[in-house]
């Protein structure tokens, strides 16, 4: 069984005060990444063997704390490269909540692939209120209010109303996991939608701007297995107010630690999850 995105509420007046502020410092932290993306003169480190981060992702991430901090002292935060200093400890409570991506697709940033974004969510009894998604090199600014509709660049969204797998384009990522085991998985379910024929398949390399890129139409379905909150929060909402569904891959509800998602429409989501494996990945 597939459940259905829940019920839409109209978002609370004193929300647009988060949503607002959250796309001011989305452009001003796009701002700053795509000066470091033309200039192409980042600092790289690694997280892990395959795993980068830099000097950008840090000082946005700074800036987005600091901004959002001095704006709304009552919230709390849970941003990627502090999370992962801390070894990937952490957790996402029922308080007012900032869930942070300064830089989601850091490898195509790195490598100057344009499909880079910053994701901002706000979230309050981990329910996600607010979300902000911004690709400065594209210049493509998605949001999203709980109940309020999702828009780009201004524009109303909706998701795609493909139905049939044959007439979907379906986007995953790989991840960093290098197992044999891993590797398995991840073909066995790509294998699985290609023999389901599947139209085709995409890898974007950054799961909040393909799950907004659902949200929009131009992508009819995204998986993945290894994702964290601050990956999928922002965009989540935009798929759900574009008329969506955001689930775990096997159709049931969507766990914020069980690091998986599949997003879509009702009937596609439902094509995809019976095609996916389930079992769960030792990613760390």
């Amino acid at each position: 069984k597939i459940f259905s995105c829940r019920e839409r509420r109209s978002i609370p007046s004193s929300m647009d005060k988060y949503l607002e502020e959250a796309k001011q410092v989305a452009l001003d932290a796009g701002s700053m990444i795509k000066s470091a993306f033309q200039r192409a003169e980042s600092i790289v480190e690694l997280k892990g063997s395959i795993d980068l981060v830099t000097d950008t992702d840090k000082k946005v991430e700074a800036m987005i704390i600091e901004r959002l901090t001095k704006a709304f002292p009552e919230t709390t935060f849970l941003a990627e490269e502090t999370a992962s200093s801390q070894g990937n400890l952490y957790e996402f409570k029922d308080v007012p909540t900032w869930v942070i991506d300064p830089v989601d697709g850091t490898t195509n940033f790195v490598h100057r692939f344009p499909i880079c974004c910053v994701s901002i969510a706000l979230a309050i009894k981990r329910e996600v209120v607010v979300g902000v998604v911004f690709n400065p090199v594209l210049d493509e600014m998605f949001t999203a209010s709980k109940g309020g509709g999702a828009f780009l660049n201004g524009k109303r969204l909706s998701v795609s109303r493909v139905e049939r797998l044959e007439q979907a384009v379906v986007s995953t990522n790989v991840g960093y996991v290098r197992s044999a085991d891993g590797i398995k998985f991840m073909l066995a379910n790509m294998e699985s939608l290609l023999l389901g024929n599947v139209q085709s398949m995409r890898s974007g390399g950054s799961a909040a701007w393909e799950i907004a890129s659902v949200g929009c139409g131009r992508l009819d379905a995204f998986y993945e297995f290894g994702i964290h909150p601050w990956d999928i929060a922002a965009a989540s909402l935009i798929v759900t107010e574009a008329g969506g569904v955001v689930c775990s891959p096997d159709g049931s509800p969507l766990e914020w630690e069980a690091r998986r998602v599949l997003c879509g429409n009702q009937v596609i989501v439902s094509e995809v999850a019976n095609r996916l494996k389930n079992q769960k990945l030792n990613e760390k």
